[in-house]
């Protein structure tokens, strides 16, 4: 029997493992590994953060499940890919090593939020990051009196060498690895202190390694800037952050911004298992470079979804379900089942919510590929679009089946 691994437990992963077994069946057996028996719906935890949802109402038991669907699950956290000899170890939640060898694996361990990079972090930094990150700033949001804010994101350490086999208009050079919770957070927080009668008392700067959203079109991004001015927000592009202090944020260059609260999202750097593995399996910053069909340009038996695989620019939601599709159906064809594959074609697609106001903006953008789209829509139905979609995913435990039949989320 064929054995695929898939390493992760995100939209990628999940896509490509759900997608693979029910294309597959019994021609294949497939395990996950994932560092948790928990995943969670992403999308929505800023709105944890501001205290419209929890993290119980956003959390899929792996464990349960997988099963359910034929796949095979192991907790346990990636150390490294043998690639030479299609072994994949790990270690099991009660510190023990493992080992396994696979005739095919799905890689979607993603990347590394680089936190150490920043000084200060552990003090004064919080994030939406992560399920623990998203708690951690609630407390701090309903316990503040007011003051400065600070939103923005780290830089984004890209990989260029080797490059993927791909068009090379599809893999752009990006300061950051994706700027759109930033954007939607910026929205929430203006709700969220309007609720709270605290508007007057509160100054927001949302701030930017590079020119602030670069991955949408001239007239998306002057938009934004106009939607910023009405709400007051002050911009500041070319600001990689080095450290948070108390009061403030400091840059490299030693530019400062005022910020009682820090909100980041943290550099991303290539995932220590991935640097960890057989070097030229990587590019020159921990990403593995693929072909369209995800497969590594190094090894045959090799593939690479969501934040994990180099083409990915931005490292967005919305790319990972598209790549973890492609990568099952690929494979699935190499398992004998006939099946047709899907062409990648990266597109901004993502909905930044704002719950308190009743509105989001919907953006569908693919400017920066060198296409013509370019969609910025705020409507009150767009932040039904984004309640739906959250429905969806935990009703499904996060098997994106109908996600290419959906329209812009």
């Amino acid at each position: 029997m064929t054995k695929v691994l898939v390493l992760g437990g995100r939209f990628g992963a999940l896509t490509a493992a759900y997608t693979l077994k029910r294309l597959v069946g019994s021609k294949a057996d497939v395990k996950v590994i994932n560092k948790s028996r928990f995943s969670y719906f992403r999308p929505a935890l800023p709105h944890v953060a501001i205290g419209v949802r929890d993290v119980d109402e956003l959390k899929v038991d792996l464990s349960e499940a997988l099963p359910e669907k034929g796949i095979q699950f192991q907790e346990g956290t990636v150390e490294k890919i043998d690639a030479k000899s299609s072994m994949v170890y790990y270690t099991k939640p009660d510190g023990s090593m493992a080992e396994e060898e696979y005739d095919y694996v799905i890689v979607g361990i993603g990347a590394h939020l680089a936190t150490e990079l920043v000084k200060g972090w552990d003090k004064y930094g919080y994030s939406v990051c992560e399920p623990e990150f998203a708690t951690k700033l609630r407390e701090k949001l309903e316990s503040f009196q007011g003051g400065n804010i600070a939103i923005g994101s780290g830089p984004f350490y890209q990989g260029h060498n080797p490059k993927p086999k791909v068009p090379e208009n599809f893999v752009p050079n990006a300061d950051s690895a994706c700027e759109g919770p930033v954007f939607e957070v910026s929205l929430m927080l203006h709700g969220y202190f309007k609720k709270k009668g605290m508007l007057d008392k509160v100054h927001v700067t949302v701030f930017s390694p590079g020119e602030y959203l670069s991955d949408l079109s001239p007239n998306s991004r002057k938009a934004v800037a106009s939607i910023y001015n009405q709400l007051g927000i002050k911009l500041v592009h070319n600001f990689r952050i080095k450290e948070i202090k108390e009061h403030e944020i400091v840059d490299e260059k030693g530019n400062t911004i005022p910020a009682d609260i820090t909100i980041l999202l943290p550099p991303y750097t290539g995932n220590p298992a991935l640097k960890n593995s057989t070097p030229d399996l990587i590019d020159d910053g921990g990403f593995i470079p693929t072909d369209l069909n995800m497969v590594s340009i190094k090894y045959d038996n090799v593939y690479a979804v969501g934040d994990a695989n180099s083409m990915t620019v931005p490292k967005l939601g919305y790319l990972a379900v598209m790549t973890g599709r492609i990568a099952a159906q690929h494979l699935a064809n190499r398992l004998g089942v006939p099946t047709k594959v899907d062409k990648y074609y990266p597109t901004i697609v993502c909905v930044a919510d704002n719950p308190y106001e009743g509105y989001a903006v919907a953006v569908k953008d693919d400017t920066w590929y060198g296409g013509t789209v370019s969609i910025a829509d705020p409507a009150a139905v767009n932040h039904l679009k984004k309640e739906l979609f959250t429905k969806y995913y935990m009703w499904t435990k996060g098997d994106m089946a109908l996600e290419k039949f959906l329209a812009s989320w």
